[in-house]
């Protein structure tokens, strides 16, 4: 992984914004102890002189309903969200690539981990991310031995802090072995997305992603794939996918808001289509991505909230 993550002077805290050095909560919270948050993961780009996020009412809408699946309270409307974004990035004045981190999370210190009787606040900081994963090479990936958490024991549809522990264990395990990212199966077998991806793959000519029912995250960058798949006519098919798919499978893409669009060059050591250039999907995407940045695409005005360093 290549990860630029250069934190930013300014953060929105305590319903202000404040130096980063300043945002600090007490050992003792219940979030910090148990991980009781739900977080936003929001891309930003630098184009032509504005600031451009990608589909932040898309991301708010996904943080307020994670919130109320762990009945968590969340009381701010998309109008303040969107204004404290945009003075929190004006603040901070990003001048390339950004990525901006939402969570409510409280300060309630205390034994035994809840969400009732406990005060929930929003918290924003941002960072410096021009890649999370090296895009010019595909990744090595591992088939972790840690199983991806079903529904009825976590949220899969919630970004909840705690659920990411899951995560933690299979990308721990896979870096210490070797590679570069992990896969999780389900319960049932099959694989159904990276620690931290979504994941698409081609097979007999077909795109295949785990539908929606499975125990994945409602990813947004897996919503807009699909969107410009079916724009470009490519064939499109939901369901289950096993090991063996993956091993012979042409091309295996991950798509996440941090990760964009990447490849895998190989999966257990098992070598997918040419393993050291991009297929042909993964270059569409590649390509329809820029042109949505540049905005060129048609897409472009209706995702991108878009505006310049100063709020006259």
């Amino acid at each position: 992984m290549s990860a630029d993550t250069t934190l930013f002077p300014m953060a929105y805290f305590r319903k202000q914004i404040v130096p980063v050095h300043e945002a600090t909560v007490s050992i003792a919270c219940q979030s910090l102890q148990y991980g009781l948050t739900c977080f936003a993961g929001i891309r930003g780009y630098v184009h032509e002189g504005k600031y451009q996020i990608f589909r932040l009412k898309d991301h708010f809408n996904r943080l307020k309903t994670g919130a109320a699946i762990m009945d968590m309270p969340f009381s701010m409307s998309w109008e303040e969200f969107l204004d404290i974004t945009q003075q929190l990035t004006r603040a901070n004045a990003p001048q390339s690539d950004f990525y901006i981190r939402a969570f409510q999370f409280t300060e309630n210190p205390g034994l035994g981990p809840s969400f009732l009787n406990k005060e929930f606040d929003l918290a924003i900081y941002m960072l410096e991310l021009r890649r999370y994963y090296e895009m010019s090479k595909g990744l090595r990936l591992m088939i972790s031995t840690w199983r991806k958490f079903p529904d009825y024991v976590m949220p899969s549809k919630a970004k909840g802090g705690g659920c990411y522990l899951n995560s933690a264990l299979a990308t721990t395990e896979a870096r210490k072995a070797g590679y570069d990212e992990a896969l999780l199966m389900d319960e049932q077998g099959s694989v159904v997305e990276a620690s931290v991806a979504n994941m698409f793959i081609t097979y007999r000519g077909e795109v295949i992603t785990p539908e929606l029912g499975e125990p994945i995250l409602d990813g947004i960058t897996r919503r807009t794939v699909i969107e410009l798949l079916e724009e470009a006519g490519i064939k499109m098919h939901f369901g289950r996918i096993d090991r063996s798919m993956l091993y012979s499978c042409d091309e295996l893409l991950l798509t996440g808001t941090a990760a964009q669009v990447v490849y895998a060059h190989s999966v257990d050591g098992r070598v997918i289509g040419s393993g050291d250039r991009p297929g042909p999907i993964c270059q569409l995407l590649r390509t329809k991505y820029a042109d949505i940045v540049s905005g060129i695409h048609p897409k472009s005005s209706e995702w991108f909230v878009s505006f310049g360093s100063s709020s006259r």
